[in-house]
């Protein structure tokens, strides 16, 4: 209900009686509970003889009744003007709101997701009415005309499953907390058409402290240097070009240094002869600088674009960031070195889960998507145009690195959370986060605390020999220790067996040694946390989102010494 007065009215009112001005005033904040203030500032905006003064603009039926009751026996009605105004309400709460978007007053507001991506369609057209006015201005009876008909805009599917959505952001809020994160974003879905399942955002609110969905689309607008998850776009181009094959031998020294700038391993160890399947593997940052340098720089740069990084997705969200792949041309001597492993260049979380869907559709890129169907008025339908397809590296080469992937689940950094019967490819990162304040004028990763801040990422696929489900994680400052696979790990792993309950994925052959669990799909998802006992619920139904007109991980101990790294990505 929106509130206003008729200043002219009111300005009648207060010839004769001088206070009904500020009795109307003090009836209507009794009522309302609106401070008198921003009434008076209000009224004294006004033009005297204005009919229409908009005081409070959405205020409940409850305190408009009251209003009316207070100013009728107060005598002072006349002056009260009221309008009906609709109420948006969200089915699913803030689930998935935050992708689909939020609606105001006047429309779709900045960022707003699919609806201000799409409100062309979204948006009814006007129709025209006609009357016939007397000469004092009055409607004359029965002369109303509609001589155009409104009519009603188009309804929009998501790709989005409401089930999932509102599964995967309690597993993304408990695992954030559990890893001591000031945030973390999930992006889930199909590889293979690049429809995203679920999309999640979480912020820790600075005056509570408690985790809560963020208020702004984190999987589309933050852009992260994200660390060891880069490292497949030098790896995969140097496969494809044939610069190295995955047996190739490197002698991997614990550090390199290249200018000024010195990157080393997170383990410490001697000069060892690794192969690429084993850089991988362990995510050894000098083994992967190494084989940038085989590649060359040019070669590199080529490649970030070609999978996806520092160019929009085209997914349907406003607020979409393209991230930053900084020009080649402007490369000095490190860049090499850091664009191999991670820190010189940034993407969102949904850039990487799409470069890792690369190597889980035998090379080819595939754009990620929202929109499902868009259905008009009429009945007809509008099918969204195809997203972007194109092939990034030859199928030879993705089965190669698919191949180093699956090395890092069953022997490597993400070893802890491997699932029988459902081989995984992925890759994990523990990267510096660089300081927003800037604190330090010669290192921009060193926070105002003294110390640095990290961030975890585990991104892959499942199953590996017939791809379903594909799922990126990244969690924001985590506490102090914790890396890619000991902080991001148990939320994959928990939304990988959510996924494969919630989609009915077939487990394939089990790994050597181990037995398909015969109760997965049976178990619900969890996330290390205080509370073993923790589990997700939801009663929602698993359908399409519309826009309508358990796992825990070992201790680690803490990063070792600098060791003269600056901002390199600290493990696997």
């Amino acid at each position: 209900m929106r509130i206003a007065a008729d200043a002219g009215r009111l300005g009648t009112l207060s010839e004769d009686d001088p206070s009904a001005e500020g009795r109307f005033v003090e009836l209507l904040a009794e009522a309302t509970g609106v401070d008198q203030l921003e009434l008076i500032d209000a009224l004294s905006a006004s033009d005297p003889e204005d009919r229409w003064v908009e005081l409070i603009p959405e205020a409940t039926p409850e305190a408009a009744q009251r209003a009316t009751e207070s100013l009728l026996e107060a005598g002072l009605l006349s002056a009260l003007v009221l309008e009906d105004t609709s109420v948006r309400v969200h089915p699913s709460g803030d689930s998935g709101l935050r992708v689909v978007g939020t609606l105001g007053p006047e429309g779709p507001g900045p960022g707003a997701g699919v609806e201000a991506a799409l409100d062309g369609e979204l948006s009814g057209t006007d129709g025209v009415r006609s009357v016939q006015k007397s000469p004092k201005g009055e409607v004359i009876a029965g002369s109303d005309e509609v001589t155009t008909a409104p009519s009603d805009g188009a309804s929009v599917w998501l790709t989005l499953d409401r089930n999932l959505q509102y599964e995967v952001e309690q597993v993304l809020l408990r695992g954030a907390e559990a890893a001591g994160a000031a945030g973390g974003v999930v992006v889930l879905g199909r590889p293979d058409t690049g429809e995203l399942l679920a999309v999640a955002g979480v912020e820790r609110d600075t005056e509570s402290g408690r985790m809560r969905l963020a208020e702004s689309p984190k999987p589309f607008a933050d852009a992260y240097q994200a660390g060891s998850v880069f490292k497949l776009v030098p790896v995969s181009a140097a496969i494809d070009d044939g610069v190295v094959s995955l047996d190739t031998e490197l002698s991997v020294p614990p550090k390199i240094t290249l200018y000024d700038r010195t990157f080393s391993d997170y383990e410490e160890h001697g000069v060892e002869s690794m192969s690429v399947r084993d850089i991988v593997a362990h995510s050894s940052n000098v083994g992967t600088i190494k084989i940038a340098q085989e590649l060359g720089s040019d070669r590199l740069y080529e490649e970030l674009r070609d999978f996806g990084f520092g160019r929009l997705t085209g997914v349907a969200a406003p607020a979409e960031s393209a991230g930053l792949v900084p020009e080649v041309g402007l490369w000095n001597g490190p860049d090499i070195a850091a664009s191999a492993i991670g820190t010189l260049q940034s993407a969102t979380a949904v850039q990487l889960w799409a470069a890792y869907n690369v190597i889980a559709n035998n090379g080819e890129y595939v754009a990620p998507r929202l929109v499902k169907r868009v259905q008009r008025a009429d009945g007809s339908e509008l099918q969204p145009e195809p997203g972007e397809r194109r092939q990034v590296i030859a199928p030879a080469a993705a089965e190669q690195v698919e191949e180093a992937l699956r090395a890092v689940v069953t022997e490597g950094t993400a070893s802890d959370w491997s699932i029988p019967g459902f081989p995984a490819a992925a890759k994990t990162g523990t990267s510096r986060m660089p300081d927003p304040e800037r604190s330090d004028g010669t290192d921009g990763y060193l926070w105002a605390d003294g110390r640095y801040h990290y961030l975890n990422v585990f991104a892959g696929y499942l199953p590996a020999d017939a791809p379903e489900l594909s799922i990126t994680v990244l969690l924001e400052d985590t506490a102090e220790g914790l890396t890619g696979s000991s902080g991001a790990g148990p939320v994959f792993s928990a939304l990988a067996r959510l996924g494969i309950r919630e989609l009915g994925i077939a487990p394939r052959g089990a790994d050597e040694g181990s037995a398909v669990p015969t109760r997965l799909r049976a178990e619900p998802a969890t996330v290390a946390d205080e509370d073993p006992s923790a589990r997700t619920t939801s009663d929602a139904k698993p359908t399409d989102e519309v826009a309508s007109g358990e796992d825990s991980s070992e201790a680690v101990p803490p990063p070792g010494p600098d060791d003269g790294v600056t901002g390199d990505d600290q493990d696997g």
